[in-house]
């Protein structure tokens, strides 16, 4: 007997990686029982180097998403794998020629967690002394904390999930608490360690947090249909950890045309001494209107200020 076709699923190396990658296999697999998802495991440079601030890679040149995905999406374009599964944050958000968005899938919660020491009684971010110190490797977190809670010290903890609950437990370790992604936790069964969701009301999540990205060669044109049924809708779009935006969406209500839905959005300076807010609402029948309520609100931000912003943040980083 023949054996099955296979589509080989490119990821990273870690647990939260592999746990993400089988449960895409799995979605594709119950869906498409004639084909075969087995995954493969890639080394890439953000994996490697656990030391470096993710501003130090930052700018339009999507340079520190880059460092999760371009050993994958080298192999992917040479046909060794033939998908790649992504948190969908950590995608850049202008892929590399002959790399294509298949589909967004399994949207979990997106809002960050404050998860504190081991043993330590704080509930909240309020409840933390002065010069609590408190680790994210993300660029949006470290301005959010610095504009919302100049009082708290933000270090720099990279590593996986594991890893960085290591760092924070450690009884001779500078950490109070870290905050890293509530679907994360949940995804390899840590939520017990959530000490409390951040409200994206009050601590605004990356664009796409929660949401896994599946990446495609654009040439498997004979395999996209494979991925229609994948897609979330409305889609999540992209962003990542090196850019200080950070969004909330809220529906607001059904309507017989489709959803009433309004985003927010939020550009911070990295060291946290300003910020520019705007919000769109619209109803949202379809992924062309999702887009362009995404747009709408781009719009509005530099409009507000968010261009100037982005360009004094483009000097801090770039020198230029």
């Amino acid at each position: 007997m023949a054996s099955k076709p296979e589509l080989v699923i490119g990821t990273r190396n870690s647990k939260l990686a592999l746990v993400q990658a089988e449960r895409i296999s799995k979605a594709l697999s119950d869906l498409h029982p004639t084909i075969k998802f087995p995954w493969q495991v890639v080394s890439v440079r953000g994996d490697v180097d656990k030391t470096s601030p993710f501003l130090k890679f930052s700018g339009p040149s999507d340079a520190a998403k880059n460092i999760w995905t371009e050993e994958m999406e080298a192999k992917l374009c040479s046909g060794e794998l033939d998908l790649l599964a992504h948190c969908l944050k950590d995608m850049p958000t202008n892929l590399p020629d002959g790399c294509v968005l298949g589909a967004i899938v399994h949207r979990e919660d997106p809002t960050d967690a404050l998860v504190v020491k081991s043993g330590l009684d704080y509930k909240c971010l309020t409840d933390l002394p002065a010069g609590s110190v408190i680790g994210t490797s993300s660029t949006r977190r470290k301005a959010l904390l610095k504009y919302k809670y100049p009082q708290l010290v933000v270090e720099e903890c990279r590593g996986n999930l594991d890893t960085r609950l290591r760092k924070l437990d450690d009884p001779e370790g500078p950490f109070t608490a870290i905050i890293i992604a509530t679907a994360g936790l949940n995804r390899i069964n840590l939520s017990h360690r959530i000490t409390k969701s951040l409200p994206a009301s009050e601590f605004p999540y990356a664009i796409g947090q929660g949401a896994l990205g599946i990446e495609l060669r654009a040439g498997m044109s004979q395999h996209w249909t494979l991925f229609e049924k994948s897609k979330n809708s409305p889609p999540a779009g992209s962003g990542g950890c090196s850019s200080p935006v950070a969004v909330n969406s809220v529906i607001e209500s059904q309507k017989p045309t489709g959803l009433s839905l309004r985003l927010e959005g939020m550009i911070i300076h990295p060291h946290g001494s300003s910020q520019v807010s705007s919000t769109s609402v619209a109803v949202v029948r379809s992924d062309d209107d999702a887009v362009a309520l995404g747009v709408d609100l781009a719009k509005k931000l530099e409009e507000n200020g968010g261009r100037a912003l982005l360009d004094e943040i483009r000097v801090l980083q770039h020198g230029v």
